[in-house]
């Protein structure tokens, strides 16, 4: 939709303008929940701000191993300045581990951690959906619905928005309930649920993600599969005792 943007001599790329932005914003929130649940936000923050870090390198070798033959006689291209030669997955698997890991060495809660974590998932969320948007990747299916949006020379649903709205919707509970006395564990839940519930219905009009038979996507089988999680461990949550 709007890739680049040129101000005066130079030309931003609006997806990473978007990922810089959003990262600097989950960074600080992820911080303040950790004052609020009780845990140091300080050290929080730099294990988010390592986390993060790690996800970039990690997509970009990613990318390099998926594309090894354009970098064994040209390594110092790893460098460049491509900021579409990442890969999403490597980076996440990446960002996961190594930030767990980090998690792991301080021994704190598991819930009250995901607790603290939650508006950080929400604004990942948020963050992906609208540099999707920027991109133009992402799109949706064909449709004459009257908000779709005109993309890759046809008007489609704006399935990015989707995406978007359930982000927003999750980050907007998370904020009304974070400072009310509930179990460990619900917040996290919470916008677990709300993204989960809004991938399975807003990607069945998607145009890219991977299709099974049935015209199902497999990002709706994985939504519904946390779900389902959700709903099998909500019982043992709510048994525990409510955080005050």
């Amino acid at each position: 939709m709007l890739p680049v943007v040129n101000v005066g001599p130079f030309a931003i790329y609006t997806p990473g303008l978007i990922f810089l932005l959003g990262s600097w914003l989950i960074v600080q929130a992820v911080r303040r929940a950790a004052f609020t649940q009780g845990l140091d936000g300080e050290r929080m923050e730099i294990i988010v701000a390592i986390t993060l870090v790690s996800g970039i390198v990690g997509a970009r070798v990613g990318y390099a191993l998926e594309a090894w033959s354009a970098y064994v006689n040209d390594p110092w291209a790893l460098l460049a300045r491509d900021l579409q030669a990442f890969s999403l997955p490597y980076g996440i698997v990446t960002g996961v581990i190594v930030g767990s890991w980090q998690l792991w060495r301080q021994r704190w809660p598991l819930w009250v951690v995901l607790d603290t974590l939650a508006p950080g998932v929400a604004l990942a969320a948020l963050t992906y959906a609208l540099m999707q948007f920027a991109s133009g990747d992402g799109y949706g299916l064909p449709s004459t619905v009257p908000w779709a949006i005109p993309l890759w020379g046809e008007y489609r649903h704006p399935t990015q928005l989707y995406a978007a709205l359930t982000a927003l919707i999750a980050l907007i509970v998370w904020r009304k309930n974070y400072r009310k006395p509930q179990p460990a564990g619900s917040l996290f839940l919470n916008v677990c649920a709300i993204l989960a519930a809004g991938t399975l219905i807003g990607n069945g009009f998607s145009a890219t993600d991977w299709l099974l038979p049935g015209r199902v996507r497999v990002s709706q089988v994985i939504a519904l599969a946390a779900l389902i999680l959700i709903i099998w461990v909500w019982p043992k949550i709510t048994l525990q005792p409510k955080i005050q």
